[in-house]
């Protein structure tokens, strides 16, 4: 299902979790534009990332796809749970 979506970075900040410095990535998911534009689902949210973890996708320019493997697999978490 959130494969077909398009993630991008809407904004980032250092902040401290657990005394070690992380960031913090707000994103928007946009859903792939397939029939009626009205039923579009979009995920606004953020998610907490390793510095090394963030400045390395940078460099690649895989920001987009660090945050969809991060959304995907909170997700799939969730339905983990839920299903037991």
């Amino acid at each position: 299902m959130m494969n077909n979506y398009e993630f991008k970075e809407t904004g980032s900040r250092n902040i401290e979790r657990d005394g070690e410095q992380v960031r913090l990535v707000s994103f928007r998911g946009n859903s792939p534009i397939e029939g009626d534009d009205r039923e579009r689902l979009n995920i606004d949210g953020a998610i907490v990332v390793p510095m090394m973890d963030y400045f390395q996708a940078g460099m690649n320019g895989a920001i987009p796809e660090l945050i969809k493997n991060k959304v995907v697999d909170r997700l799939t978490a969730r339905e983990t749970e839920n299903a037991e």
